[in-house]
C-alpha cells in the first residue's frame, strides 16, 4: 500500500509520499516491503511519484528522464510536450504487460498481472514559466491539477487521505491559493494521519520534496530533511490542541438571567391569555306537519 500527496501552491509544487514499497508475490506469500523512495526527481527540473511497483515506478522514471532531457521538449507546445510524457510514461508499462502476456499460462505464473503494471503517479514539471501539477491514472492519461482544485491523492490509500485533505484545504486555505508553508504542512499532515489510521498498510519515513521557480531563475527542488519534519509535527501537535482548548472552554453559567424572550415566545404568551370559550349546539325539535318527516 502507498499514498502520494500533491498540492500545487502560489510559490511552486508540494510532494508528500509515505514510507516503504511493497513487491507483490507470486507464491502466494505476503508482499514484501523495502525501503524505497516513492517520490523521484528526474532530469533535475521534475519531480515523478508513483503508487504501484517499485521496480516498475523506476522504469517510469528512467523514460521519463529520457524524454525531459530532449532539447526540442523546451520549445514545444503543451498539447505536445503533454503527449510526450503520456508515451514516455506507458512505454514501460506497455512492455511489461507484453512481457506478462507472453508467460499467462505457464507453470507457476499467475493469470492476473494487475499487481504489477496498475500505478497511479503525480508529476510535477516546469512549463512556460510556471509549475504544473499533472495526475497520470492507470491508463496514463494526464490530467492537470488545476490551481482552483490545487490538490491531489494517489494510491491504495487514497480513500483515507481525500476526505481529510479537504478538511485541511477548508480550514488553512479555503478558497484562496495555498502558500508553501501551508502545503507543506497539509501534505505532511494528510499523509501522517493516513499512517495512523491505516497501520496495516503504509508506514514511515515520510518523504517531502519541494519544486519551487523564482521570478526568471532556476528551478529548485529540495528534498526535506527529519529536523524540517519535526518542526511539522510540532506544529501539528499544537493545532490539535488548540483545537482541544477551544472545545474545553467554559460555557455560560447557569445562574445568569435569561435575556428577553424572542418573538416566539411573546406569541406564545399571548396566545395564552386568551379566554377559553365552548360553543354548545342544541339539537333542533322535531315538527310533524304536512310533508313533514315522522
Amino acid at each position: 500500500m502507498s499514498l502520494i500527496v500533491g498540492i500545487r501552491c502560489a510559490e511552486g509544487v508540494v510532494l508528500a509520499a509515505s514510507g516503504p514499497a511493497t513487491v507483490p508475490s507470486q507464491d502466494g506469500l505476503p508482499a514484501a516491503r523495502q525501503l524505497a523512495r516513492k517520490l523521484h526527481v528526474v532530469a533535475g527540473q521534475a519531480v515523478l511519484g508513483v503508487a504501484g511497483h517499485d521496480g516498475l515506478a523506476q522504469e517510469m522514471a528512467l523514460s521519463l528522464e529520457r524524454c525531459l532531457s530532449e532539447p526540442e521538449q523546451r520549445d514545444a507546445a503543451e498539447d505536445v510536450l503533454r503527449s510526450r510524457i503520456r508515451q514516455a510514461l506507458a512505454a514501460p508499462v506497455q512492455r511489461t504487460v507484453a512481457i506478462h502476456r507472453t508467460l499467462t499460462g505457464l507453470p507457476g505464473f499467475a493469470v492476473s498481472s494487475n499487481g504489477y503494471v496498475v500505478t497511479q503517479s503525480l508529476l510535477a514539471v516546469p512549463f512556460e514559466g510556471s509549475l504544473r501539477l499533472f495526475e497520470v491514472d492507470p491508463e496514463c492519461t494526464v490530467t492537470e491539477i488545476t490551481p482552483e482544485l490545487s490538490c491531489a491523492c494517489v494510491g491504495s490509500s487514497r480513500s483515507v487521505a481525500e476526505p481529510f485533505l479537504a478538511f485541511l484545504r477548508k480550514v488553512l486555505w479555503s478558497d484562496s491559493r495555498p502558500g508553501l508553508d501551508q502545503a507543506e504542512l497539509a501534505a505532511y499532515w494528510t499523509v501522517l494521519h493516513s499512517i495512523e489510521s491505516n497501520p496495516g498498510g503504509l508506514s514511515h519515513p515520510i518523504q517531502i520534496v519541494v519544486l519551487t521557480r523564482g521570478k526568471g531563475g532556476p528551478i529548485e527542488i529540495v528534498e526535506r530533511g527529519d529536523d524540517y519534519m519535526a518542526g511539522l509535527r510540532r506544529a501539528i501537535a499544537a493545532g490539535e490542541e488548540a483545537v482541544r482548548r477551544s472545545f474545553r472552554a467554559p460555557g455560560p453559567r447557569a445562574t445568569e438571567s435569561p435575556g428577553p424572550p424572542g418573538p416566539a415566545s411573546a406569541e406564545s404568551s399571548a396566545r395564552k391569555r386568551v379566554p377559553e370559550v365552548r360553543l354548545t349546539l342544541d339539537r333542533p325539535e322535531r315538527r310533524r306537519g304536512p310533508g313533514g318527516w315522522k
